[in-house]
């Protein structure tokens, strides 16, 4: 256990007396304190989750992560003060960074650990007290909670007594906690209200989705905002003549931070500053009284979801494939192993948490990677399309794109149940590369289609059909590009592998030579983009190579396979 660990702990356990006085056994509340610090060591927050990792250690300091990634987000906090013309605007900004940010982050980092009830087999049986479980669970939040507030507000905190006073820090200090108190209700209402509106068993589903949503709004906000402020002037904005926005409980604790620096205040002034106090302890008697024990009542049906067995009569038959999917299966791919394959590995990457959390936002980035393009231009036009601009946008939309495409193919082999991927070896199959092929295809269809005919129909809206041959070029290109990643790694089935797998000796080498080859053909393509008659040759002569690529990786024998496995 590091220092910053060892810390709060010794700082949990200061009051051991009235722990002791409580009923409270101290040498088991440190064991089990000691126990989950440790474990919320060797667990990747959500930015290591959406990020392909450098090496396949396991995590052994996610805290200090956490913590380095909570005081940047803080750094990001202080350019509220640059917006607005006074004090009660810029904290307004940053006091809406902070609710908003540190409620993602708390969903989308704690939450594996809030609902973990992993306690109930493991500490439950053995000889301990439920004060002491209880006491060790509150203070394990409690220590969580810490991680990401200190480092997230320690930068405001620095600027406020730099540019205000020491009272100043202090009534921020104090605000800060009134607001953190504020977040954990919202948080606990929004759990409630998410297993309303859904299943315990789909619980963990939707937290999934705000862990992808929260990845990709933290990439869009440090890319597209700040060339937002200048265009939308809101760097003159004046939130005290804006009456909307009284309503909002980050603009009362702005109010009662200028009222407490500046000592004047009107009626409306000092409401708010009666509100910012009244609200958060209101909140936090909710929460103690009414929504944690409901929300633990929800737990244990999460708990009991994901032990029963369903009766058989309960068991329903429905689709499991779209419509699309299955389509698209029966036209590219031949029935037996490459048909499964297709299939299964459409099933996986619908159904795998780790798999969605890690290649979904790569959606997102591609979405604000265009917003990006397109702010960069002053006015953008049909008559600009046509032009040398038009040539730029088409080629970096049709190779920028592949970005999801390649998440995919790289991701779709790994799993945390790898294990699992031993039917692979039991099924009588003579050529085990139609499983790859299959998967590869599954991959295409998933990922790249959609995209392709979202372009090419955009691209017939402000260009014409002149466009499509270069658009065909383009998708032919990728499919080269992508068959050649997969001919130049190991072949192995998909979700066979485990995470982190990736980085092996020479992987550099072999991915800076493929990104090399794919700049080359991206350069090529825009040097022959007016030449219509070379793009059409070019074109065939790339699906040509496809298909070569394509049906040496379908007819990859066992010897290979058994290679690549040998390794891991």
């Amino acid at each position: 256990m590091h220092l910053i660990n060892r810390s709060f702990l010794k700082l949990a356990l200061l009051p051991t007396g009235v722990y002791q006085r409580m009923g409270v056994d101290t040498a088991h509340l440190k064991a089990i304190l000691t126990t989950k610090l440790t474990m919320d060591d060797r667990r990747p927050n959500t930015l290591q989750q959406t990020r392909q990792r450098k090496s396949d250690k396991p995590v052994k300091a996610a805290t200090l992560g956490t913590i380095l990634v909570s005081a940047v987000i803080g750094l990001v906090y202080l350019f509220a003060f640059a917006i607005g013309k006074n004090d009660t605007t810029h904290f307004t900004f940053y006091f809406t960074f902070f609710f908003f940010m540190l409620a993602a982050s708390l969903i989308s980092d704690f939450t594996a650990v809030l609902i973990d009830v992993r306690d109930n087999y493991i500490i439950l049986p053995k000889p301990v007290s439920d004060k002491t479980v209880v006491t060790a669970r509150i203070l394990h939040i409690f220590i969580h909670i810490c991680k990401l507030v200190v480092p997230m507000a320690l930068p405001g905190l620095v600027y406020v007594l730099i540019n205000y006073s020491i009272a100043g820090g202090l009534y921020f200090i104090l605000l800060v906690l009134l607001l953190t108190l504020f977040v954990i209700f919202f948080i606990n209402a929004l759990y409630m209200l998410i297993l309303r509106l859904t299943t315990p068993a789909k619980f963990q589903s939707v937290i999934s989705y705000i862990q992808i949503f929260f990845a990709i709004a933290l990439y869009a906000s440090y890319q597209i905002l700040p060339r937002l402020a200048d265009r939308l002037g809101i760097l003159d904005f004046d939130a005290t003549t804006q009456p909307g926005l009284f309503v909002l409980p980050m603009y009362w604790f702005a109010s009662a931070w200028n009222t407490l620096y500046t000592l004047r205040a009107g009626g409306l002034e000092v409401l708010f500053l009666f509100l910012c106090f009244v609200v958060p302890l209101l909140s936090l008697f909710i929460v103690i009284k009414y929504l944690a024990p409901s929300f633990n009542n929800k737990l244990a049906l999460l708990n009991s979801v994901s032990t029963d067995v369903p009766k058989p009569a309960a068991v329903k038959t429905k689709r499991t494939n779209s419509l699309y999917l299955t389509t698209m299966s029966r036209l590219f791919t031949k029935p037996g192993a490459e048909r499964m394959g297709f299939l299964f590995t459409s099933k996986m990457t619908a159904r795998s948490r780790e798999f969605k959390v890690k290649v979904y936002p790569a959606i997102g980035y591609l979405l604000v990677i265009v917003v990006m393009m397109f702010l960069g231009k002053r006015r953008v036009n049909i008559q600009n399309f046509n032009k040398d601009n038009g040539r730029i946008l088409i080629i970096s939309a049709l190779y920028i794109t592949s970005l999801l495409l390649i998440t995919a193919i790289t991701q779709m082999t790994q799993s945390e149940k790898f294990k699992a991927g031993w039917f692979y070896f039991t099924a009588p199959l003579q050529k085990p590369g139609a499983v790859i092929s299959g998967a590869l295809k599954a991959a295409l269809c998933k990922f790249y289609v959609p995209v392709i005919v979202l372009l090419t129909l955009g691209s017939l809206i402000f260009i014409g059909p002149s466009v499509l041959p270069n658009i065909m070029l383009g998708l032919f290109n990728q499919l080269l590009i992508t068959m050649l990643i997969v001919y130049g790694n190991k072949k192995v089935f998909p979700f066979s592998l485990p995470q982190n797998n990736n980085a092996k000796a020479g992987a550099f080498l072999k991915n800076f030579f493929l990104a090399a080859v794919s700049g080359a053909i991206g350069i090529s393509h825009y040097l022959v983009y007016n030449i219509t008659p070379v793009v059409i040759i070019f074109a065939c002569l790339s699906a040509l190579a496809t298909w070569l690529l394509l049906s040496s990786i379908k007819e990859t024998g066992w010897e290979k396979i058994q290679s690549a496995y040998a390794g891991t």
